[in-house]
């Protein structure tokens, strides 16, 4: 048991050591620099910032030292080899963006006067117009059941010219009813709809 437990500090002492052998190397100034400079030239006109290829490379390198790929035996040999995984990562990701097809959020919005930018949502907003549906399907179908206990009432019909934002002059015209029934309907219904809803 004892033994077992020497082994096992032995080998996660050896572990630590080897990490921080490969964490001085890869930090190391001298290496940096050669990865930044294979990072700018690289990335020269092209979409993608140097900084964000520096640190794709340094993933790849170490995901490659985890995996045993090093097999070199000097400190010259893993700066050489680590130097080209760096290169061939940097390649793959340019590759990859290149394959990419990136619209402007500056552009309007097809056959519309409005930028692409402003019809994006940010999360807030994105939860924010999700309970405003929400809500919006929980009233029409209020509506609906209603209409249904009502006919006469025509509430849907009252619901659906509100929504396209018809006048109650306009509604009271089209349902054959005088402005003042129409005025009277609609705080019917919407007291049955806030309380159908709890609120």
């Amino acid at each position: 048991m004892l033994s077992q437990t020497f082994v096992k500090t032995q080998s996660q002492i050896i572990f630590k050591r080897e990490v921080d052998y490969w964490n001085q190397l890869i930090n190391s100034s001298e290496h940096r620099n050669i990865l930044e400079k294979i990072a700018r030239k690289r990335t020269y006109n092209t979409s993608i910032a140097w900084e964000d290829a520096l640190q794709i490379a340094y993933l790849k390198i170490v995901e490659a030292i985890q995996a045993g790929k090093f097999s070199g035996d000097t400190i010259k040999d893993f700066y050489r080899w680590s130097a080209k995984v760096a290169k061939n990562s940097i390649i793959d990701c340019i590759y990859q963006g290149k394959n990419q097809y990136c619209i402007s959020l500056d552009r309007y919005v097809s056959e519309t006067d409005v930028p692409l930018l402003e019809t994006l949502c940010s999360q807030l907003n994105l939860w924010e117009n999700l309970e405003i549906e929400d809500l919006a399907l929980k009233a029409a179908q209020i509506v609906q059941n209603l209409d249904q206990c009502y006919p006469k009432r025509k509430y849907q019909e009252l619901w659906f010219g509100r929504v396209q934002g018809k006048t109650q002059t306009q509604l009271a015209q089209e349902m054959g009813l005088t402005q003042s029934t129409i005025s009277k309907r609609w705080k019917e219904l919407e007291s049955r709809l806030l309380e159908e809803m709890g609120f």
